[in-house]
């Protein structure tokens, strides 16, 4: 079997491994589609004002609600797979975060 043959049977959609750690780019000619998520973030509880504005600072970030224990409801838009990954991680990054996990990814066409 030829070796451009082996992999005709793929489709250009990337593998989950990929794209969690963002490692595809859009075929050429095609256009980025809209990444829509949400998040549980979990913070410091006695800096949540804080982390909340910061969080609402971000491009394409909002908080949506909290409690008195630190969790915070955030939704993210970005352009590409890429921004999003980005994004999570600047979350990740920002003082006072303890951890931000992925609830929901919808990629829009």
């Amino acid at each position: 079997m030829k070796e451009q043959d082996k992999f005709a049977h793929k489709t250009s959609r990337p593998s989950r491994r990929d794209f969690f750690s963002a490692r595809f780019t859009p075929p050429e000619g095609t256009q980025n589609s809209g990444h829509i998520a949400s998040l549980m973030v979990q913070a410091r509880p006695e800096f949540m004002a804080n982390v909340t504005m910061i969080l609402n600072a971000f491009p394409g970030v909002e908080v949506h609600g909290s409690n008195d224990r630190g969790r915070m409801v955030v939704s993210v838009e970005a352009v590409s797979d890429g921004h999003l990954m980005e994004t999570i991680t600047n979350i990740e990054a920002t003082d006072n975060v303890i951890a931000a996990s992925l609830v929901y990814h919808q990629i829009e066409d």
